[in-house]
C-alpha cells in the first residue's frame, strides 16, 4: 500500500519508481541503512523532476558557461520552489534534508557523514512522510493557475 501510494505519483520517473520501491521494501524489512541511503537522494531527484515537468530549471550556468545541477540547498532557495511548496512543508523539507541545525540528511548521507544513529525507523518514517506530502502536489493546466 505504501509503495503504491508513493510510486503512483504522475511526476515520478519510471526509474525513480523502481528505486524508491526498493527503498520502501528495505524500510519494511527493518534495513534502515539501505532504506535511508536509497530514499534520501531519490527524494531530491523526485522534487527536481516535479519542477522540471513544469519547465522550471533545476540547473545553473557556472563560470565558463558550463551547466551544472544546482546543489539541493541552492535548488530549495529558488523562488519557484518557495512559491509552489506550502510553507510548513518547505520548512520540513529543509529541516530534514539540508539544514545544519536539523537532520541535514541529504548532505550527511550523500557525503558519508551520517552516524549509525541516523539510520533508524523514525528517520525512515520521516522520509516516507515527506514522500507522502510531496506526492500530494500536482500542476494545474496553466502556470497562471498554479
Amino acid at each position: 500500500m505504501v509503495i503504491d501510494r508513493v510510486t503512483t505519483w504522475e511526476y515520478m520517473s519510471e526509474e525513480n519508481k523502481v528505486i524508491i520501491e526498493q527503498g520502501i521494501r528495505r524500510m519494511f524489512e527493518c534495513d534502515y541503512i539501505s532504506a535511508i541511503h536509497i530514499l534520501v537522494p531519490r527524494f531530491e531527484s523526485c522534487l527536481r523532476e516535479f519542477f522540471d515537468c513544469y519547465g522550471y530549471a533545476t540547473t545553473s550556468i557556472k563560470p565558463k558557461t558550463v551547466q551544472h545541477e544546482q546543489t539541493f540547498n541552492e535548488f530549495l532557495e529558488n523562488d519557484f520552489v518557495k512559491i509552489n511548496i506550502e510553507d510548513n512543508l518547505y520548512f520540513l523539507i529543509k529541516f530534514v534534508m539540508v539544514d545544519e541545525i536539523g537532520y541535514n540528511l541529504r548532505n550527511n548521507v550523500a557525503h558519508g557523514l551520517a552516524n549509525l544513529a541516523n539510520f533508524n525507523k523514525l528517520i525512515a518514517l520521516i522520509i516516507i512522510y515527506l514522500y507522502f506530502q510531496i506526492t500530494l502536489y500536482g500542476w494545474k493546466t496553466t502556470q497562471e493557475e498554479a
